[in-house]
């Protein structure tokens, strides 16, 4: 028997999780991110669609400290295995290749600017 849920946020917000799961597994390629030499942070700017995910990806030894933030209206960032649906996460890393997607958040009928805001240390 299911149960109910107490808002229909949580539907929504379960909904746009699964929307960016299935879009990152889907993506035959991500772009994948690269710092300049020297620096530790790195900016992407985008518009997202309301029916897809922007898939990328970054690379970074074990024992790093990576931050992303994202701004824009309804934009929110998943980054595979680790966290969905934030719009600004830290996490220290344990291994190379990390693939992250940018998506809507709900659902709108326009196209959403972002920046992505992403810092090792």
């Amino acid at each position: 028997m299911m149960t109910n849920m107490k808002t229909p946020g949580a539907l929504v917000l379960l909904c746009a999780i699964l929307m960016l799961v299935t879009a990152t597994a889907q993506a035959d390629n991500c772009e994948r991110i690269q710092f300049q030499s020297g620096q530790n942070t790195h900016s992407v700017e985008g518009i997202i669609s309301p029916d897809s995910a922007l898939c990328y990806e970054i690379t970074v030894g074990a024992g790093k400290t990576v931050d992303m933030a994202i701004s824009g209206v309804n934009v929110i960032f998943s980054i595979d295995g680790i966290t969905d649906a934030q719009d600004i996460y830290r996490f220290t890393t344990d291994k190379e290749i990390y693939t992250f997607s940018v998506g809507q958040l709900f659902r709108s009928v326009t196209d959403q600017p972002f920046t992505l805001v992403i810092s090792v240390w």
